[in-house]
C-alpha cells in the first residue's frame, strides 16, 4: 500500500514539472497580436476597476504667498487759492484761470506783462463792460481792473457821481480803510468886493470847483480835476476812480491788487541777498 502511494506522488510531481516547463516554453514564444490586445484590454479593465474601487486621493497643492511690496507715493497737496473778485482766484496761473472756463485775450500793457482781457467770468458784474487781468512774470494773478459802462452824462457828471458813490459805499464796507482824494479844478468867478470909499465892485477870483459843480464833467475830461478813493485790508488794495471820455461820457474804474504778491516778491529778493 505504501508503495502505491509513493508511486502516485512521484507521478504527480513529474507531471507538474512538465506543466511548468511547458509554461516557460510558451512564455518565451512571441504571442500573436490579437492575444496581446486581449490581454492588454483585460489588464486595463482590471486596473481601471481597481482605481474606481479605491478611495480618491486628495491632491495637496502648495500655494505660495505672493509678496506685494507697498509703494509709497507722495501725497500731492492741493493748492488752495484765495477768492478774488468776479469769481477769480488770487495768485492763480493762466492755466488755472482758463480751467474756470474764463476766456483770456492777450493785451499789451506797459509795465504789466502777461495781461489779458477776461470774459465769461464766473461771477460777472453787469456794470462792468471790460475786465483786465494781469499775471506778471511769475504767472500769478495779482491785478484785476474792471471798467464800468459808459454813461451819457450832463455837465455836472451827476450820473457818474451817483455810480461812483454806490461803489464807494460797497467797497468801504467790504475792504475798509476808505480814503477819498479829490483834486479840484480852479475856475474864475466874479466876487463882489467893497472899496475903501464904500462903493462895491466885482472882482475876478479863482475858486475851487466843488464835486458836481457846473462844468465838472469838462474838467474831468481835460484832466484838470481828479476824483478817486482807496480801500485796503490785509491782502487786497482797491482803487475806485471816476473818469470821463471826450464824448461827454463818464465811467468808473475799480482796480484790485493783491498785496501779498508784492510781499512774496520782496521776501524772495531779501532771501536771495
Amino acid at each position: 500500500m505504501k508503495k502505491i502511494w509513493g508511486l502516485a506522488i512521484l507521478t504527480a510531481f513529474i507531471l507538474s514539472g512538465k506543466t511548468y516547463a511547458a509554461d516557460d516554453f510558451f512564455g518565451d514564444l512571441i504571442e500573436p497580436e490579437e492575444i496581446k490586445q486581449e490581454k492588454a484590454s483585460i489588464s486595463g479593465q482590471f486596473n481601471a476597476g481597481k482605481i474606481l474601487d479605491s478611495k480618491p486621493k486628495v491632491l495637496k497643492v502648495e500655494r505660495k504667498k505672493l509678496r506685494v511690496e507697498k509703494v509709497e507715493t507722495e501725497k500731492v497737496t492741493p493748492i488752495v487759492r484765495e477768492p478774488a473778485p468776479l469769481g477769480l482766484k488770487w495768485l492763480a496761473t493762466v492755466e488755472e484761470i482758463e480751467y474756470l472756463k474764463v476766456y483770456l485775450e492777450p493785451i499789451a500793457q506797459k509795465d504789466m506783462p502777461n495781461s489779458y482781457i477776461a470774459t465769461n467770468l464766473p461771477n460777472p458784474v453787469s456794470d462792468f463792460r471790460e475786465v483786465l487781468v494781469s499775471f506778471g512774470e511769475d504767472d500769478a494773478l495779482w491785478r484785476i481792473a474792471a471798467y464800468g459802462k459808459l454813461i451819457d452824462d450832463d455837465s455836472t457828471a451827476a450820473k457818474g457821481l451817483k455810480e461812483y458813490d454806490k461803489y464807494y459805499k460797497l467797497l468801504a464796507k467790504k475792504y475798509g480803510n476808505a480814503h477819498e482824494f479829490y483834486t479840484p479844478a480852479l475856475v474864475n468867478a466874479d466876487e463882489t468886493v467893497v472899496n475903501p470909499d464904500g462903493t462895491q465892485a466885482l472882482k475876478s477870483v479863482q475858486q475851487e470847483l466843488p464835486k458836481g459843480g457846473e462844468g465838472f464833467l469838462q474838467k474831468l475830461v481835460n484832466g484838470e480835476t481828479t476824483l478817486y478813493a482807496t480801500f485796503e485790508n490785509e491782502t487786497v488794495g482797491v482803487t475806485l476812480a471816476l473818469l470821463a471820455d471826450g464824448h461827454n461820457q463818464t465811467y468808473i474804474v475799480v482796480d484790485y491788487k493783491n498785496l501779498t504778491a508784492g510781499r512774496k516778491e520782496m521776501e524772495e529778493l531779501y532771501n536771495a541777498l
